[in-house]
């Protein structure tokens, strides 16, 4: 599924207009990047968690050489779904 099906969706589901949905889940969106950014959780019942983890420095290889490349440290979002999604799914 993708945006604008999810924005549809919304606005059904809700009552809203199509432009309301759109404007929500941008915002929500937004909400959660800066959270994840800044170094938060967020957490929605009935979904699940977001967090940000940190990734240590690593030794990874080309595919295409062989050769041996660093990896630097980063970050990666982690999803942690609820129990009763797991349930529905």
């Amino acid at each position: 599924m993708k945006k604008p099906d999810v924005i549809k969706q919304v606005a059904d589901v809700s009552g809203l207009t199509q432009g309301d949905a759109n404007k929500a889940i941008k915002a929500l969106v937004k909400v959660i990047q800066s959270t994840l950014k800044n170094g938060g959780v967020i957490s929605l019942s009935g979904l699940g968690s977001f967090r940000a983890k940190s990734r240590k420095a690593r030794q990874g290889r080309n595919p295409k050489t062989g050769e041996i490349i660093p990896i630097p440290p980063g970050k990666k979002v982690s999803f942690k779904p609820t129990t009763t999604l797991r349930k529905i799914i």
